[in-house]
């Protein structure tokens, strides 16, 4: 089965995912910060990376920016908190444009992040 990494530097936000994930039958780790994902990623293959932006360390854009550019094959789900509309806007295309397979926005509709999981998933195989 496929194995995702959750990078969050909520804990709680980071636990709920890799527990409905887990409960689909994906092997999934988790982060605190970016600097730990990057770090996981160096010893582990992962055909996901489900990246917050706004993080201590190295922030979530940073992490999309080394994933796309030596992981050729893998998908990354940016997620990012609430913030003014124009804003919140501005985010989701830059994340886009820097390679982002899906941008997603807290709070999470769960039943929708297991259904965008799949569709990235699916993209890589």
């Amino acid at each position: 089965m496929e194995r995702i990494l959750v990078i969050d530097d909520n804990k709680h936000v980071g636990v709920i995912i890799k527990e409905l994930l887990e409960a689909e039958g994906y092997t999934v780790d988790t982060a605190l910060d970016g600097a730990a994902g990057m770090e996981l990623t160096n010893n582990f293959s992962y055909q996901l990376v489900i990246t917050d932006v706004f993080m201590p360390q190295k922030d979530g854009l940073e992490v999309l920016l080394e994933l796309k550019k030596n992981n050729v094959g893998m998908g990354v789900i940016v997620i990012t908190g609430s913030g003014p509309t124009a804003a919140m806007g501005n985010m989701i295309r830059t994340a886009s444009y820097m390679g982002a397979d899906r941008v997603l926005t807290k709070p999470l509709d769960y039943e929708h992040l297991i259904r965008v999981v799949k569709d990235v998933l699916e993209l890589y195989h």
